[in-house]
């Protein structure tokens, strides 16, 4: 997930620090933020407000829980509960993130990354999936002791669909979750082909359906109406491709529906497909999920 150059600087001359407890003063700056992006985004929605101050009641826990795992234990809880390996680099925050973020899609009975790891990663980028492996790497050069921050600016300017300071370790698990059923499609795709053709033809059609659906998946969403649909009811960051599209939607429907203090979801928003009631747009989220792409980047 890449994270959109924003300005911070609305109403002080310096940078503020969320490096600690939201406290009054914080609050009353971030109602002050709403009242004004309010006036400037016309997508933003009482609904989102509500998160995002759920978000940082939550928020505030987990900062003060955080300090004072190990983890080293958390990595070996990991893979004995998860079967995942896992290597936050010392980093406390990111491991209590990606805990949680894994309870919540075990609770959900979604697919799981195959790994997670923390490593340097270039340019704006604070997450990514593996396309093949469906690994995980958040990046080490991120400051996540500030992505609450962080997070209420990128849904505030419209960037991101959620301001939850989860969103982007639940972002990345979707790209996993879709990436786990295009491989699966692919491979029935290639059963059927294997089953029908000789070697020799196969080997001259070179046929690697994988590629090619992930690939698509991750074109550009040139379709007008998918892509403006997109952009108001989920982000300007899910518009860009049909992968970042399903993921933030992903995003929007898991972290909408998280209780303020377990931090778990409270229903299955995907059997309740309850994102939103637009069905063109509960459409485009199975057409992606099916690999079916095409009529949205031609």
């Amino acid at each position: 997930m890449k994270i959109n150059n924003t300005n911070k600087n609305i109403y002080t001359n310096s940078t503020p620090s969320f490096k600690r407890y939201f406290d009054a003063n914080m609050r009353k700056n971030f109602e002050r933020m709403v009242d004004y992006y309010k006036r400037i985004n016309p997508y933003l929605k009482d609904e989102d407000i509500m998160v995002m101050q759920n978000s940082i009641d939550s928020f505030n826990a987990v900062y003060k829980g955080a300090q004072t795992i190990n983890t080293t234990n958390v990595e070996n809880q990991i893979y004995n509960k998860f079967h995942i390996p896992a290597d936050f680099k010392g980093n406390k925050f990111l491991a209590s993130m990606t805990a949680l973020t894994l309870n919540i899609f075990q609770k959900l009975r979604l697919p799981l990354p195959t790994g997670i790891k923390v490593a340097p990663q270039k340019g704006n980028i604070a997450g990514s999936c593996s396309t093949y492996t469906r690994e995980i790497t958040f990046n080490a050069n991120e400051d996540w002791s500030d992505v609450q921050y962080c997070m209420i600016y990128q849904k505030l300017e419209n960037w991101s669909s959620s301001g939850h300071f989860l969103s982007t370790p639940v972002h990345e698990f979707m790209h996993s979750v879709h990436l786990f059923n295009l491989h699966k499609l692919a491979a029935q795709k290639q059963q059927i082909v294997d089953s029908l053709y000789s070697k020799m033809l196969r080997d001259f059609l070179k046929m690697d359906f994988k590629t090619t659906m992930i690939n698509q998946a991750g074109s550009p969403l040139i379709n007008k109406n998918a892509n403006r649909a997109v952009n108001q009811k989920v982000s300007e960051y899910g518009s860009s491709t049909p992968a970042e599209m399903f993921a933030d939607i992903g995003a929007k429907m898991i972290t909408y529906n998280l209780d303020r203090k377990t931090i778990l979801p409270s229903k299955n928003p995907f059997v309740f497909k309850d994102f939103t009631e637009d069905k063109y747009m509960m459409q485009i989220m199975n057409d992606v999920w099916k690999g079916n792409v095409s009529q949205y980047i031609q």
